[in-house]
Order: structure tokens, then sequence, then C-alpha cells
């Protein structure tokens, strides 16, 4: 790609140029290629075992011969293999594996209730989902519940042994235009929706988050985050393979462990550490004790919510060899568009636009006047890794883009040298530990409870958590704050752990505009001062 020279450019690290160029490869190629590269080197680490490269690419071309002769393919939209699992070897082999095979990745979070989880197979009509066994009956109650006629495979009775014959990958025709993935997401207007992402889309952006922070073949990454997540998925692991480093992935299906977490990177010797800031901020906690175990980090970065307070002044007094990097994205742009130049981080931003990407700030009301340095507005971007649109859903797709820019829903302010600060959000979504909430969703769930008569659900900022789901309730008549106790119980039957509010105020009514809106920002602005 050609770029118009910015004045964020002068500012990228040493020796990066604005613009590079991307293969023209199907996203499966990143795995080939290494195995091609770095044949007998280490590439995964998981649950004591490791495998190479050439050992990860021949099993995954072994679920891509399984996947390409059981499921039905030649038809409009190829099929949809969505993956249930946490962090382990099968999430690597059966991505890789059903990318190959032709068919396009979905995944799922193992937090999902079973009405989200039924939301979110409804809407992609999978052929195939891939779990363990203790979650095989779950899924397919989930698959029932929305009459959707796809089979179940535990990891448990695959083989993943190479394939006694040779397999051919499925090439892609044009990358750019071909779906790989569908990323669920609560999007801009909170209703979970597929973002498609293309092949060209997520192999660009592993190899511009490899190529600004430097890796190398040399690079240990230790993924505490989930490779669900678009960041984890993309930023851990295909960044990782893309550069022929080793990933190792570490279990998230326990409760976060800040000491395993030193142990795993002493062990491992780890150079590489991306997490939320609720991850980091409990690092620290214990990090007196663990003080020589960070000693190989190089490349530490803190995302998926707002880190401004003391966290990195904090981390950076600690570990000076090893200071902690801020960046921003969303799942539409695979997910990284941001990132702080290493050597010029400029505190309280989110860094400029990385290789090839293209930011400009707008009037929040008219997409289509643009806004001066200092001037706060929506944030729009453009750039190879930004989805094709959302699986299904034109109306949703035309909504979120004006005039082939995308529209975030997040209200920043660019400064002279094009460092992005962002002030607010224009989307109902709440950063909770790294997890996008849904406001929307939330209230959904509370009105159904007949202690409600109305509700706003708003984030407290918090510094170690990011923002705190907290319902702003207005009871119906006879009820009081004993309510609280029945609405905690409702909340855990029909929602994720991460979604669940935290705190519950009671208030007498919810302050609206003239048209009846109610005034989010308001309550949130009433609560963060503690009124």
């Amino acid at each position: 790609m050609i770029m118009e020279i910015c004045s964020w450019h002068h500012h990228y690290p040493a020796g990066l140029s604005p613009s590079a160029s991307y293969p023209r490869e199907a996203l499966w190629w990143l795995l080939a290629d290494s195995a091609r590269r770095f044949g007998t080197k280490t590439a995964l680490v998981s649950h004591g075992r490791s495998w190479t490269y050439q050992e990860s690419w021949d099993i995954a071309l072994g679920v891509a011969a399984k996947i390409r002769s059981e499921l039905r393919f030649g038809e409009p939209e190829p099929p949809r293999v969505v993956l249930v699992l946490p962090n382990c070897a099968p999430f690597l082999f059966c991505y890789h594996g059903a990318l190959a095979a032709g068919a396009v990745v979905s995944a799922a979070s193992i937090a999902l209730t079973a009405e989200e989880l039924a939301a979110q197979l409804k809407d992609a009509a999978p052929q195939l989902v891939i779990t363990q066994s203790k979650r095989s009956a779950f899924v397919r109650d989930a698959l029932k519940t929305v009459r959707v006629n796809g089979s179940v495979w535990a990891i448990e009775d695959m083989a993943f042994a190479p394939t006694s014959a040779a397999f051919e990958p499925i090439p892609v025709a044009d990358p750019t235009q071909a779906v790989a993935v569908l990323q669920y997401t609560s999007g801009t207007t909170g209703s979970a929706k597929g973002a498609m992402m293309s092949h060209a889309n997520l192999l660009s952006n592993a190899l511009q988050n490899a190529r600004w922070f430097g890796w190398g073949q040399d690079e240990i990454n230790l993924s505490i985050l989930p490779l669900y997540h678009t960041w984890g998925m993309c930023c851990c692991m295909n960044s990782t393979l893309a550069v022929g480093g080793t990933l190792v992935l570490h279990d998230n299906e326990q409760p976060f462990d800040p000491r395993a977490v030193f142990d795993a990177v002493r062990g491992h010797r780890a150079t590489v550490l991306y997490g939320s800031a609720t991850m980091f901020h409990r690092l620290l906690d214990v990090s007196a004790e663990h003080n020589a175990c960070l000693a190989t980090l190089r490349h530490i970065k803190a995302g998926a919510m707002l880190t401004q307070g003391n966290l990195k002044a904090r981390w950076d007094e600690r570990f000076p060899h090893a200071p902690l990097q801020q960046g921003y994205g969303l799942t539409e742009a695979s997910p990284e568009s941001h990132n702080n130049p290493p050597q010029r981080f400029k505190k309280g931003t989110v860094g400029v636009p990385i290789q090839d990407t293209e930011c400009r700030i707008v009037d929040a009301d008219d997409p289509a006047k643009m806004l001066p340095p200092g001037r706060p507005g929506e944030v729009l971007l453009r750039g190879p890794q930004v989805m094709l649109g959302y699986w299904h859903k034109p109306d949703a797709t035309q909504a979120a883009f004006h005039d082939g820019w995308l529209k975030t829903g997040d209200i920043g302010v660019m400064d002279e040298d094009g460092y992005l600060t962002i002030v607010d959000r224009k989307k109902d979504l709440i950063k909770f530990r790294g997890y996008s909430v849904s406001a929307n969703n939330v209230e959904e769930c509370l009105l159904r409870h007949p202690a409600v008569k109305e509700v706003v659900v708003v984030g407290k900022r918090d510094e170690r958590e990011g923002e705190i789901p907290t319902a702003c309730i207005v009871l119906g008549p006879g009820m009081d704050a004993s309510a609280e106790v029945g609405l905690r119980a409702h909340c855990e039957c029909s929602l994720s752990p991460y979604e669940r509010p935290r705190e519950y105020v009671f208030i007498d009514v919810i302050p609206r505009n003239h048209v009846g809106k109610p005034l989010r920002r308001e309550l949130r602005e009433q609560i963060n001062r503690g009124g």
C-alpha cells in the first residue's frame, strides 16, 4: 500500500515505514509458511507438551482433511465451524485446519450462557461445532434450542495426528473479500453481530502488530489472553506464528492466578506478555515476590479497557526494562489500529495509527464534518485490517461505515502529532476486565424481573477493572432495596459472569431528554462522582 505522509508517521519506531506490503494469501498461509521456514522449531507449548511448526501444520492438515470429507462444501456460502474451546493446542490445530479446508471459523467464549451461545449459533448456523467432551451436551442443547442441525465434535475424540494422505489446503481467490472468521461482537448498537473478517484483514493485522514492536523468531509469547478473543487470536496466536516465534498457552479455565503467570514467564523465559489492565494490576500486587521472574520480557502491553490511572507508572517503576505499552483497537479492526511508539510513549493516549492505517475525528452527529486537532469527536478508521461488514446484517453494516471509513462509536481527541486519546463512548458498551458488556443486553434482562420498573446500566470507572457494570434502577410499587438479592439471582441465570452488574443503585427517577431518551452520560457522571 502507498500512504500519504501524516504527522504521526514522524513518531514511528525507528526504521518502520508508514506503509508495507502484505502477502496476498489465505490466513492459513501464516502457519504453512512458517512450517516451511522454521520446520523443526517449537511453535506451540500447551499443558506440558510441545509441537514444532511442521508438526503443527501437518496436524492442521489432518483436521482439514477430516472437515473437508465430512462437511458440505460447494454451497453459496462456505460452511461455518465454531470453536468453543479454552486455550489449548487443539484450538490452533482446528482454527487453521478449518481455514485450510475452506471453511469459515468462529470462536465462542467458554463463558457464554446457554442463551448467549444459542444466539451466536443461530446467527452463524454452523455445520460443525468443536468443543470439549464436558461441554458437548451444553453445545448440543444450544443447537437444538435454535434448530441448527450442526454436528458436535469433542477434541478428546479427535486424533490430532498428521494426515496419512497428502491434503492440499484450499486456496482463496481474493483474500481481501473472502471471509475467514466471524468474530462476534456487541458492535455499535449492543446486539451481538458477527464481524466478517477477511483473510487479508487478519493476516495484515498480525503483521502490523509484529512489525510495530519488531518481533522476531526468538519471541516466546505467553498467551494469558483467551484465543477465542480477537486480541488473543490475532496478536498472540497469529502474530507469533507469522514471525516463527513460540506460542505458550496459559490455562484460562482456572481463575486468574498472578503467581502462576510469574512462574510461567520464568519457566518458559517468555519475551511477550499481553493482557488486560486488571491482569497487570493483579500481577503488580504480588510482584515484590517475583521481581526476577520478568527478566526475559521485552514486550508488555495492556489493553481492552481504559488504562490511564497510574498502572503504567507503577509497572514501569517496578520493571523498567519492560515498560508497559498501551494501544487501541476493536473487534471490527482485527483488532489493532493504534499503538504507542515504544520509545515515544505519550501519557494518557492510546498512541498513533499503525502502518497503513488512517484515523480521523469527525462530528459525532455528522461524520462528513472533520474536526481539527484538539476537538473531541467520533473516531473513524480506515485500513487493511478493517472488517468487510456484519454477517447477514446489511443495515448494520451500512450504519457502521461512512464513505468507506469505519465508525468506531468511540469519542476521541487527536493532538497535533496524531496521538489519540479516547474520552468517551458513543456506544453504550462497558469495558469490564477486558470484556465488552452490552448495557442494552443487561437492561433487557433486568426489565424481565417484576421488581424493576426502569433501568439504565452504566460503567463506573475503576482503576483495576476498567468499568464496573452498575445498574441504576427505579423499582416498581411496593419494592425496596431488599430486591437486590433477587435481582442478583435473576442475572446469574441469564447473563455471563462478566456481564452481571456488580453494583445496584436505586433511584427515584431516570433523567431523560426532551424526547424521553435516558441521559446515560448524566447518570454515568453521577455514579462516578459518587452521587
